[in-house]
């Protein structure tokens, strides 16, 4: 169920109507807007909307009974038949059309009737007889059973008694058991008009009898088939008020008490479960009823002073409206009437619609809402928030503390139940707090500034139920006062000193007012905005009372298409706005959240606004931020759309997840607080995201770093935001940024969280709607590669720059999280440190580095600095043993320099550093051979000794085979020739073809210009062979061959014309020219074969792909929706092939692109294979 914990209720408007004196009954037809009320004999009917009398029939005048005397007793509106059934107390049941007043008599009881009670599905009908029994019927008025109220069983329920638990062995105290002699306590006077009560369960599955046996009354449970299933024990004291909880198992009555009058709860079974008192003197009121209405939120009261308790004059009714909360049940409405009050009931569709019958013919009907009292609107505010408990009011700020209810920080006693709370704009001016037939003001917490008495009339108007109280400014006041079928608003001017007030009535409207809130827009002065209950909204200007529509931001009146409870004037100021734009907030019982004409939301279940965003809250569980900087007409235009779902998300909202059901109770302006309301009643104080960045932009803004960082690590926002909000105004703060921190650890903290993305294009877009970067997932331009570096550099150099060793640990830090880490500068200042004989800061220092780095990487860096002493303690800060590390260690320290950093570099597998440091040792040499063969150090090695030395040449030949090896001959070749290996620098030359390199290198030719042009040959480079062999090899011949061979026919008559071999033009070149033309000739057949065959092939693929697209969109209207719904399934199925295929290995893909330009006929992928052929035929022939 939902509780209201911090809510009022609050009377939003009354219909009044002038109905028959002595009206005992009352139903209403809620489709048709009509009710029906009757006294003894005569029945009517009266329009709600227009107030005027529709419907009289007068029974006594039907011949129902001889002497024409007739007694009702009781009346009921039967759904969708447009008729009234009626018992009356000679015995018939009667129905009576509303449309021509036509009765009939359904059935005859031969007892008389003493009261009627449907079922709420009006199924059954339960007829109370004067023989204590109870008729049973079906909707047509067949007999189901009579049923005996004080049946002597216990019911099908009856527990199982075994032996135990027998009340006579039971502990029961000195009170307990009887004792002779002793007086029984005295329980209160009850009167009891000793009749049968009868209340069914709203799913009509159970139906309980209250009734009176042996001086004392009992609560007996049926089912709806008519058989008992429960029956109490005797209760003293109990009452015959009857009430059963719409949503829930729970029976309440009242019970008299030795002390005290309460409301007592019985279980289905019929035991007790849980009391409240009520706020009566003893033996002073009778209840006549109780009766919860249809959300089982508010339960009804209603009682009447005891004949001759204040005098026959002064006799009054009393309804209350109580709620319960955290177990704790407080009067959230108390109404008195000087007329009894002959029927009192809520509505059966309407929740807080509740219906009053006066014995002088007065009807009330009085629509209720809840709203959370609160005056969060401004910084100094304390977030008060005000509950309503009958003569208290019970104030918690919010600001300072969360107190849950039914608990609070400070409670005012009136003598008066209170009616209506309401705060003005700033906590230290008055709040008004209303009570009785006045309102009372306080300043601050405790003292009371003045007292207003209210007048019974002020120019003709009843200033006695004055609803919607709103202050304008510090000594004005609007409210509204009922009339009988207007509302008149009211404006009170007051004055503090005199503790007077000057009432001026604004305007009488017809119909009701739902709804008022004001507001001050500066430069254009005060407003008090009025809805009426048919949507429209009103604006009146204080204190000219200039009145004009409240327009939205197209320029059109704001007409609520939904009554709204709760209404609230929103500024918005979008950065390229000049001024703000007002608009209404309104909110209705459908859940429609109304921003001026447009709803926003069709799931809002409360709002609120802070002085950044409108939050409100969804029935699918979520907290919602709408940032006020939004353009308006963005806002209107997302939700114009009448196909608006409510799952849409505007654009500029920010959102979070809520626990169901949670509902907005108050916020903190300019702080981070929300206080959501949990069904079960509790309160939780959450921080949502969007308020917690607002203010620590605000914060980074005023450059009050501290304020941002201690918010930030509290609320676990990434640090980096420190920089990205404002990297100029951080990089140029930085000072004041280390001197606010002041702490070691906040700032190790700041610099270990670094990262060179930039959150406000990623992590923390959604607030920085206005950045270049509107995709979270795009990180490739929101990345500042030397981000980090910048910040930490700049870092180190104030701190660098401090004389102490206050921030020495920071330093570290940013040594570490430079990119890549500076773990050796890191280590040399520790190294620095030790050197100065400061033990403590070093092995604080160690043991910090420790932390960020990983041990055995800390050690491997420890040891690159060939510092063995600081190695052993970095080893000895681990948890490694020693047994692991000192032999090494140990070892190291018995070796000669070179050969130490040689043994530190290969155990780090530093090899080019090795590598220098064995060059440094002659007498190991056949080390660094070993060294440069295995890692191929070649060439460093070849730097590190001088050319003409023996190593250089060694290392040279060295090189030359592992070049060789890897077939890089040319290379090799000039590698060797370095070195005066010549004869095996021309056989590297020669398998590289590098002829001219050869040829330079040996003054014999000819031989090895014969093996060039063979080499050259098998490459088919026949130029360059031809070219060797005649000017090297000196062979004409040869070489012509080799042009021939090559087909360079121009090359070739060149070659024969040079040296006059004419000869072989006919005997050579002719019979290969003509050789080369057949092979062409047959490639071109060929070719030009395929090509036709695949055109043609191309030609009928694409045909029957025609015919096929043809058919589909020729075809009848089944293949159009198949059409439609297949467009559907194609693009899913692309999308899961392509899902599928993202997975696949790269061998998978290129098989897959294989298959793409498959020829196969019939195959999916002919066409392209087709295309590809005809490509690769067109390619060869040209």
């Amino acid at each position: 169920d939902y509780i209201p914990a911090m809510k009022n209720l609050k009377l939003q408007y009354q219909n009044f109507i002038k109905i028959e004196p002595n009206s005992v009954y009352l139903t209403t037809d809620t489709e048709a807007n009509k009710l029906y009320t009757c006294t003894t004999n005569s029945i009517f009917g009266y329009d709600l909307l227009s107030f005027k009398q529709v419907f009289e029939l007068n029974l006594s005048k039907k011949d129902l009974t001889p002497n024409g005397e007739v007694e009702i007793t009781g009346l009921q509106f039967m759904l969708g038949e447009e008729k009234l059934c009626v018992s009356l107390k000679h015995g018939d049941i009667v129905l009576c059309s509303t449309v021509d007043g036509e009765i009939e008599c359904v059935g005859t009881l031969d007892c008389e009737v003493e009261s009627m009670v449907w079922s709420p599905d009006q199924e059954i009908v339960l007829f109370i007889t004067n023989r204590a029994t109870a008729v049973a019927m079906t909707h047509d008025f067949d007999p189901i059973a009579e049923i005996e109220v004080g049946a002597d069983t216990f019911g099908e329920g009856e527990f199982i008694n075994v032996g135990w638990g027998k009340k006579e062995t039971q502990f029961q105290g000195s009170i307990g058991k009887f004792v002779p002699g002793k007086e029984n306590v005295d329980t209160g006077i009850v009167i009891d008009d000793c009749k049968i009560k009868i209340v069914w369960r709203s799913d009509g599955q159970y139906f309980a009898v209250s009734s009176v046996e042996n001086g004392s009354r009992k609560l007996r449970t049926w089912n709806r088939d008519c058989v008992l299933q429960y029956t109490s024990e005797g209760i003293n004291g109990l009452e015959s008020s009857l009430a059963w909880k719409p949503t829930g198992s729970l029976i309440a009555s009242t019970q008299m008490k030795a002390h005290r009058h309460d409301v007592v709860f019985f279980e289905l079974n019929g035991l007790q479960h849980g009391e409240f008192t009520l706020k009566f003197e003893r033996n002073s009121v009778d209840i006549l009823k109780l009766e919860w209405n249809a959300d089982s939120s508010v339960l009804m009261v209603l009682g009447e002073d005891r004949k001759g308790s204040n005098g026959p004059e002064s006799k009054k009714t009393y309804l209350q409206l109580w709620a319960s909360t955290n177990y704790h049940w407080g009067m959230k409405q108390s109404l008195i009437f000087n007329e009894n009050v002959n029927f009192a009931s809520w509505d059966v569709e309407n929740p807080f619609d509740l219906h009053i019958l006066l014995q002088n013919g007065e009807y009330y009907k009085y629509t209720w809402s809840w709203e959370v009292d609160s005056n969060a609107s401004t910084e100094n505010d304390g977030s008060y928030v005000a509950v309503v408990d009958g003569c208290n009011l019970k104030l918690t700020p919010f600001k300072y503390m969360n107190t849950p209810p039914p608990m609070c920080a400070y409670q005012y006693k009136f003598k008066s139940s209170v009616k209506t709370v309401t705060f003005l704009q700033d906590f230290s001016t008055p709040d008004n707090l209303s009570g009785g037939k006045g309102f009372k003001t306080t300043v601050g917490i405790l003292k009371l500034s003045a007292k207003f008495m209210l007048s019974q009339e002020v120019k003709g108007f009843n200033l006695q139920e004055l609803r919607h109280l709103v202050w304008v400014d510090q000594f004005t006041l609007v409210a509204v006062s009922s009339q009988t079928h207007s509302d008149v608003i009211c404006i009170f001017t007051l004055d503090f000193v005199k503790s007077s007030y000057v009432c001026e009535p604004i305007k009488q409207v017809s119909g009701q007012i739902v709804a008022v809130c004001s507001v001050h827009i500066p430069e254009k002065g005060s407003f008090t905005i009025v809805q009426m209950h048919d949507g429209n909204v009103v604006k009146y200007e204080i204190p000219t009372l200039y009145q004009e529509p409240w327009l939205d931001s197209r320029g059109s009146p704001v007409v609520l298409s939904n009554i709204c409870s709760k209404m609230r004037v929103c500024s918005f100021k979008n950065p390229s706005d000049d001024e703000p734009t007002y608009v209404l907030l309104s909110l209705s019982a459908q859940k429609q959240l109304f921003l001026n004409n447009t709803v926003i939301s069709r799931e809002c279940t409360s709002f609120a606004i802070h002085n950044e965003y409108v939050l409100y809250t969804t029935s699918s569980h979520k907290l919602i931020c709408i940032s006020r900087s939004s353009d308006i007409s963005d806002l209107e235009k997302q939700h114009s759309n009448a196909a608006f779902s409510t799952d849409h998300q505007i654009s500029c909202c920010i959102s979070r997840t809520v626990e169901r059901g949670s509902t907005i109770v108050t916020v903190t302006p300019n702080d981070t607080k929300v206080v959501v309301q949990m069904p079960r009643g509790n309160l939780e104080l959450i921080h949502p995201r969007p308020l917690v960045l607002s203010v620590v932009k605000r914060a980074i803004d005023g450059i009050c770093y501290k304020d941002a960082f201690v918010l930030m690590r509290k609320h676990r926002l990434n640090m980096n935001l420190l920089y990205d909000h404002a990297p100029g105004l951080f990089m140029g703060h930085v000072n004041e940024f280390i001197a606010q921190l002041d702490s070691v650890d906040y700032l190790n903290l700041f610099l270990s969280e670094l990262k060179d993305e930039n959150v406000t294009e990623t992590m923390y877009s959604q607030y920085y709607p206005n950045t270049k970067l509107g995709i979270p997932g795009l990180l490739t331009t929101s990345v500042n590669n030397n981000k980090v570096n910048l910040i930490c550099e700049k870092i180190l150099t104030v701190l660098n720059a401090k004389e102490n060793n206050k921030y020495f640990l920071s330093v570290l830090t940013a040594y570490v999280r430079k990119i890549p880490a500076n773990i050796d500068q890191a280590l040399g200042k520790i190294r620095d440190l030790k050197e100065n004989s400061n033990s403590t800061l070093v092995a604080d220092g160690l043991r910090h580095l420790h932390v960020m780095v990983e041990g055995r990487v800390l050690y491997r860096e420890a040891l690159a600095t060939y510092d063995l002493e600081l190695a052993l303690m970095v080893a000895q800060v681990s948890n490694d043993d020693p047994k692991e590390y000192m032999p090494f260690l140990n070892k190291l320290q018995q070796m000669e320099l070179n050969h130490r950093n040689y043994e530190i570099d290969m155990f780090l597998k530093k090899f080019s550093h090795a590598l220098v440091n064995i060059s440094k040792c002659p007498d190991r040499f056949a080390d660094c051979i070993e060294l440069v063969k295995a890692h191929n150090l070649h060439r460093e090695a070849l730097r590190l000794f001088g050319r003409f030395t023996p190593q250089y040449k060694e290392i040279s030949n060295l090189y030359a085979e592992f070049l060789t090896s890897k077939h890089a001959y040319e290379e090799a070749g000039f590698i060797l020739a370095r070195c005066d290996n010549h004869k095996r620098a021309i056989k590297c030359f020669v398998a590289s073809c590098n002829w001219q390199h050869a040829l330079h290198t040996l003054r014999n030719t000819q031989e090895l210009a014969n093996s060039l042009a063979n080499a050259l040959m098998d490459k088919s480079r026949f130029l360059e062979a031809a070219n060797i062999l005649d000017r090297e090899a000196k062979d004409p011949v040869s070489s012509i061959q080799a042009l021939i061979k090559g087909r360079h026919w121009e090359d070739t008559l060149n070659m024969i014309r040079t040296h006059k071999l004419l000869d072989l033009v006919d005997s050579c070149v002719l019979p290969a020219i003509q050789e080369a033309m057949r092979e062409m000739e047959t490639s071109i057949k060929t070719y030009s074969e395929q090509f036709e065959r695949y055109f043609n092939r191309l030609l009928v693929v694409r045909e029957i792909k025609k015919q096929k697209q043809l058919h589909v969109r020729d075809g009848d209207l089944e293949s159009d929706i198949a059409s439609d719904f297949g467009s559907t399934v194609t693009g899913s199925s692309r999308s899961s092939a392509s899902s599928r295929a993202s997975g696949r290995t790269a061998k998978s893909r290129r098989k897959q692109e294989r298959k793409r330009f498959s020829l196969r006929e019939g195959s999916r992928f002919e066409e392209e294979g087709l295309l590809q052929a005809l490509k690769e035929s067109l390619t060869s022939l040209s």
